[in-house]
């Protein structure tokens, strides 16, 4: 008889593709394909709205609604989520957050995907640092295990939080994009695909791009994703540069691909990251990274990236200059691009998950 685990899904909003609920409906669509365990997701999304990969498949849902402060969020969970599991018979529950129901008589398995209010707490409002520093201690404690998303991951947790040594593992995701796209020739332009966050780089970016119209040879590129806090126009207006990066917004995953497979090349400035998904995206559909060279960065790019001095806008600026005009270099990277990506699978990553559980459950 296959076990019970609960999914808590409670703390990513309904109907809205997060990070962390990609993550989850991913390794799900591998994990559902198990014959040792089946799963309830504990979620907020409408079951009718849930991806195509998950439609049909022997996986209960209950929705509940939404709650977005914080607060109340965990405190609704901590009247929900341990009576659901004594209800059901669960023998774990599986959080894909790093911050949830701190309390409950079944063994928890919790995902850290990065560090950032830990690394750079004054890139963010007092409120959320304050949150973070109350629940997720919480939550860890309370697991009996935390699975990082990359090794830099599992290295930071275990630099703020040493008394965790013991109760971490790393499970590194995959690219969550799926399609094949028909060749076509290469566009000269880059992709910075991100939510724009101060670690992000973003300012890196548009110096770098301000660097190549002084030299004559101003680059383009396109933004993908929210930039709610407006620092491309920002930086545009003190830098006074002329071509900044052309703002797509949001866009579906269907032309995400196509962008991918057209692009010259995908520009990735982070000053910090947890994993940093973009790059096997793109190395995915063949297309070399510029990326910082911070330890994650290296760790999911491998050699289909080349690496510039993070915060040097000059060294990037050189990068991109020498991609844009060395085919030779591009065809070599491109190659080891799709080679790269193919270390990392979410079968691999389900599989990997399972044994976690596995392990909590004998022990």
């Amino acid at each position: 008889m296959q076990k019970i685990v609960l999914i808590n899904h409670l703390k990513e909003p309904g109907n809205k593709i997060t990070g962390i609920t990609n993550y989850l409906f991913y390794l799900l669509d591998e994990l559902l394909l198990g014959d040792d365990f089946s799963y309830v997701l504990l979620t907020c999304w409408d079951e009718n709205n849930l991806p195509d990969m998950l439609q049909g498949r022997n996986l209960k849902i209950i929705t509940r609604p939404f709650i977005e402060s914080t607060p109340k969020n965990i405190l609704n969970q901590l009247f929900t989520v341990p009576r659901l599991a004594r209800k059901l018979g669960c023998v774990l529950e599986f959080n894909p957050n790093p911050v949830g129901c701190f309390i409950g008589s079944v063994p928890l398995v919790s995902t850290t995907h990065d560090l950032y209010f830990n690394v750079s707490p004054g890139s963010y409002k007092k409120r959320h640092r304050t949150w973070w520093n109350i629940f997720f201690p919480l939550t860890l404690r309370r697991s009996s295990k935390n699975i990082s998303v990359s090794e830099n991951t599992q290295r930071d947790l275990l630099n703020f939080y040493p008394w965790a040594t013991g109760k971490t593992c790393v499970v590194k995701e995959a690219a969550c994009l799926e399609g094949y796209v028909q060749p076509v020739e290469r566009g000269h332009f880059g992709l910075f695909v991100a939510n724009i966050t101060p670690n992000k780089g973003a300012d890196v970016l548009l110096k770098a791009l301000a660097v190549l119209e002084t030299r004559g040879c101003p680059c383009r590129v396109f933004h993908i994703g929210r930039d709610s806090d407006r620092y491309i126009e920002r930086y545009t207006g003190e830098l006074a540069l002329t071509s900044p990066p052309e703002e797509l917004g949001y866009v579906a995953d269907a032309q995400l691909c196509v962008q991918y497979s057209q692009a010259r090349f995908l520009v990735f400035p982070s000053l910090y990251e947890g994993f940093g998904l973009p790059v096997l995206e793109a190395q995915k559909y063949g297309l070399p990274v510029i990326a910082s060279d911070i330890r994650v960065l290296k760790e999911v790019a491998g050699e289909g990236a080349l690496y510039f001095h993070v915060n040097d806008a000059e060294d990037l600026a050189d990068k991109i200059q020498q991609l844009m005009s060395d085919n030779n270099l591009w065809s070599e990277l491109s190659a080891k691009a799709i080679l790269n990506e193919r270390k990392f699978s979410w079968r691999k990553a389900a599989y990997e998950t399972e044994q976690v559980f596995h392990g909590v459950l004998t022990r």
